[in-house]
């Protein structure tokens, strides 16, 4: 695992970020996710689209200086010959390759990005020249050249502009603070720690520290409530819920004890970054530029994030919307068959393992959970979770609504209030994840639970635990927006032939 070096410069700490391996949240590298955004997005083509319009501008300027309804008419009324296409064709494609290498859909600052604009601009504008040429009217050239130059680079850099203030706002909205845990309670902590508050742009939460020689005094001084020896990182990793590891050792003195933390973080999908002194001014000076690129990056994938949950509402509240009479017919079916409540809530483990209520369409008795125990010995299941085919629990109605999935249909409700997504692992009662012991399981806990996923689709209860784990897995380190919509659209045949389901 790559883990990225911090640096302490002038007394501060400034946090590098790692941009070659798998980080929480829908398991692309930020680096990927950054160039699949850009290159792969709408921005590219919409900057194309913009280019366009400040060539037309500049082809109707160059038939006069003052433009007449006449003039307006003769340009609107240009042949689309295939001379004139292969022309616009060939503009598209050079502008494309020019805007690409000028570096306009790599990462950085908004104030960086601006030099990248005015270099797109320059090297654009020759197209637009020969383009203009071929269609010229025989009028000066230099007046609509510059317009281009002009509509050109301030269009493209008002646009950004408009995404810039865009994914502050997606931040800002989608931001939660990222539970940190920090290895070491010297020097390097401390001065981290204190850094921290002054930029609450890195989103941390720190809940406390290990260190195998912790002073008397590390826990005032730290601000954060000391976990244990650094031999007991696995269990602490087990038992909370975090996201990200600074490692704050001596590098020389604590070589090997650093290499466990770094194998304990990457089984445990939990990324790490180590801090460190050891650099020089000059060195520190060019990492700090490096940070603006990397701040983007962050923005990048929280726009990504906030993707996923805008689909997630709208999708959410259609649906609650076209089925809620269907649910009523449910809802009354259930009551006039069994008694009991409606609805089963049930707490469940979703993002960062945070506990929350899952809702479903009760299918079994009202003393369902506590004759659990009594039923262990019956566990069909391998693995830490439990599962029967013929639960003695479920009621005629629920075995029908199981079989459909009709009893999962109430998380909607928990989709639109944001404790889940319709796609992603499914949430497991707090008894199984209590019997974990693998920490690469807690990988799952980096995504919100979903109401269906990749096992659901791929045989659903036929698979085995460790099956169904592997596919939880392979969902976080290659979600896209694409891979969610084939998933939904595989989740309907699955429930109606039932495959799988019990």
């Amino acid at each position: 695992m790559a883990t990225t070096p911090g640096m302490i410069s002038d007394g501060h700490v400034s946090l590098g970020r790692d941009t070659s391996r798998v980080v929480s949240g829908f398991g692309m590298t930020e680096s990927r996710a950054a160039a699949r955004l850009y290159s792969n997005s709408a921005v590219a083509w919409f900057d194309l689209l913009l280019l366009a319009f400040s060539l037309a501008a500049a082809t109707l300027v160059n038939y006069r200086t003052t433009i007449e309804t006449s003039h307006l008419k003769a340009f609107l009324g240009l042949r689309i010959s295939l001379r004139n296409l292969l022309l616009f064709l060939i503009c598209l494609a050079a502008w494309r390759l020019l805007l690409w290498a000028a570096g306009l859909y790599r990462a950085v600052s908004f104030r960086r990005l601006a030099s990248r604009i005015l270099l797109a601009g320059i090297l654009c504008t020759p197209v637009a020249i020969y383009a203009l040429i071929e269609r010229s009217t025989g009028g000066d050239i230099v007046r609509p050249s510059a317009l281009f130059f002009l509509l050109a680079t301030g269009s493209i850099y008002a646009t950004r502009g408009l995404l810039a203030i865009s994914a502050g706002y997606v931040h800002s909205y989608t931001r939660t603070p990222r539970t940190a845990l920090v290895i070491g309670s010297g020097p390097l902590a401390r001065k981290l720690l204190q850094d921290l508050p002054h930029h609450p742009q890195w989103d941390y939460r720190v809940i406390g520290f290990v260190d195998s020689k912790p002073q008397p005094d590390s826990e005032k001084r730290i601000h954060a409530p000391y976990l244990g020896k650094v031999s007991a990182l696995h269990d602490v990793l087990m038992r909370l819920p975090v996201e990200e590891v600074f490692i704050a050792l001596p590098l020389k003195s604590h070589y090997e004890e650093i290499q466990r933390v770094i194998d304990l973080c990457e089984a445990a999908g939990v990324q790490s970054q180590y801090l460190t002194n050891i650099f020089t001014t000059s060195i520190t000076k060019k990492l700090r530029r490096d940070q603006d690129r990397v701040v983007m990056q962050m923005v990048h994938h929280d726009s990504r994030r906030f993707l996923k949950r805008a689909f997630d509402v709208v999708a959410s509240l259609l649906g609650i919307i076209v089925l809620s009479p269907f649910f009523l017919l449910v809802a009354i079916a259930i009551k006039l068959t069994s008694k009991g409540p409606v609805i089963f809530k049930q707490t469940r483990y979703g993002l960062n393992k945070n506990p929350f209520s899952m809702y479903k369409f009760r299918s079994m008795v009202v003393d369902a959970e506590s004759q659990q125990s009594k039923l262990e010995h019956l566990n069909e299941t391998s693995g830490p979770v439990f599962k029967i085919k013929r639960d003695p629990r479920i009621t005629r109605l629920g075995a029908l609504l199981r079989k459909t999935s009709i009893d999962e249909l109430p998380q909607l409700f928990n989709v639109l209030l944001g404790d889940m997504s319709l796609v992603g692992p499914r949430p497991l009662p707090t008894r199984d994840v209590s019997r974990f012991s693998d920490l690469s399981l807690m990988r799952r806990f980096s995504v919100k639970p979903g109401v269906t996923g990749l096992w659901q689709v791929s045989g659903r209860s036929n698979l085995d635990f460790d099956g169904w784990i592997a596919l939880d897995l392979r969902y976080i380190d290659t979600w896209t927006l694409m891979l969610d919509l084939r998933i939904l659209a595989m989740t309907i045949p699955a429930v109606l032939i039932g495959r799988g389901a019990s």
